[in-house]
């Protein structure tokens, strides 16, 4: 009996510590779901209010070398304005449809040009309507500055907190895998603007463009790591 009674002792402590392994793994996830979704958020417009949104980052970081260092006011200004917004000369939107080709044929389907099949650069691609189809599923609603623009990584990558925070690991992994493989595309744009930009005249002007440009490069980095890191953990 006692030897019964040290067995079910020993499988009850085993079975406990498994479930204190995975809580562990279930609240690293969602820490790194959490970081993923404020380091997307920094890709958007904040004005006056955009030190806060470093801070989250910081905050939801796991290590706090890897969390973006907040920059000065102008050189966030001129992130905003110059390369953060559809139009600029320098601007580099993080929009999946801007950097993934239309799917060929089924642009006839939605009543588009058969121009457009296959190109690039253009807003509210294939992407851009799943997102908005898996908006719609979860009774999502988007906000005005992103109804052209759906596939934001600022939206997708809150999304993939949402799934993850729901447990829906599965959904947040498929989530990352197939909405977030052109972010090298999109850190290569960023770098041939600098490029573009080192050959014109020096200036204040330009050099505050430079550093706000490079801070862009940080960000995109910043967020692929944390891409790569999630999907690692939800493996």
């Amino acid at each position: 009996m006692q030897e019964t009674r040290g067995g079910a002792a020993r499988a009850t402590a085993q079975t406990s510590e498994r479930e204190v392994v995975r809580d562990a793994a279930r609240v690293n996830v969602c820490a790194k779901a959490a970081y993923l979704s404020t380091i997307g958020a920094l890709f958007s417009r904040w004005g006056d209010d955009y030190e806060a949104a470093y801070e989250a980052a910081r905050a939801t970081a796991a290590d706090l070398a890897i969390a973006p260092a907040t920059p000065v006011g102008a050189v966030r200004c001129r992130l905003e304005n110059e390369v953060l917004t559809l139009g600029a000369p320098a601007a580099a939107v993080p929009v999946e449809s801007l950097y993934k080709p239309w799917a060929d044929g089924r642009e006839r389907r939605r009543g588009v040009s058969a121009e457009f099949g296959a190109a690039r650069h253009l807003l509210l691609g294939d992407s851009a309507q799943h997102m908005r189809a898996l908006y719609r599923a979860l009774e999502l609603e988007v906000p005005m500055e992103f109804c052209a623009m759906p596939d934001h990584v600022t939206l997708m990558t809150e999304v993939v907190a949402l799934c993850v925070d729901a447990g829906n690991h599965e959904a947040a992994l498929a989530l990352l895998s197939e909405h977030f493989d052109w972010l090298d595309a999109y850190e290569q744009t960023l770098l041939a603007h600098a490029a573009a930009l080192s050959s014109a005249p020096p200036s204040a002007r330009t050099d505050e463009l430079a550093r706000a440009l490079a801070h862009g490069r940080e960000l995109a980095v910043a967020l692929a790591a944390a891409v790569r890191d999630l999907s690692v953990s939800l493996r």
